[in-house]
């Protein structure tokens, strides 16, 4: 016998005298070389932890668990237009876009009374 000491084994196995030699998820790797043993698609914590994939499913580069726009490649956060619209300011007024209803008038961000490229004066 090459465990005396455990009662359980009589030869070592792949995880050694007093320690069980079980795979609690089932997944073909034992329990003492599984990191995330109650995981049966990891067998280590990634970027996302175990029990949640390490899934990119637009591609950008960040895994779906950090990215807030998990199906926009362009953005990772909602920013202020939201997920699947740029936060664009096209005329550098520092309103974007989504948010400019004058986006190629740096003086207005709505059309007021005059509309988009003239201003609003009471001359």
């Amino acid at each position: 016998e090459d465990c005396d000491d455990d009662p359980d084994k009589l030869v070592p196995g792949v995880c050694g005298c007093g320690t069980p030699d079980d795979d609690t998820d089932g997944d073909g790797t034992e329990d003492c070389n599984d990191n995330c043993s109650a995981d049966p698609a990891k067998t280590e914590p990634g970027v996302c932890g175990c029990g949640t994939p390490d899934d990119d499913t637009d591609g950008d580069g960040t895994e779906d668990c950090n990215d807030n726009c998990s199906a926009d490649p362009a953005k990772t956060d909602p920013g202020q237009c939201g997920c699947g619209t740029p936060d664009d300011d096209t005329d550098g007024d520092g309103t974007p876009d989504c948010n400019d209803n004058c986006s190629a008038d740096p003086n207005k961000t709505d059309p007021g009374v005059c509309g988009c490229g003239v201003p609003d004066d009471d001359t």
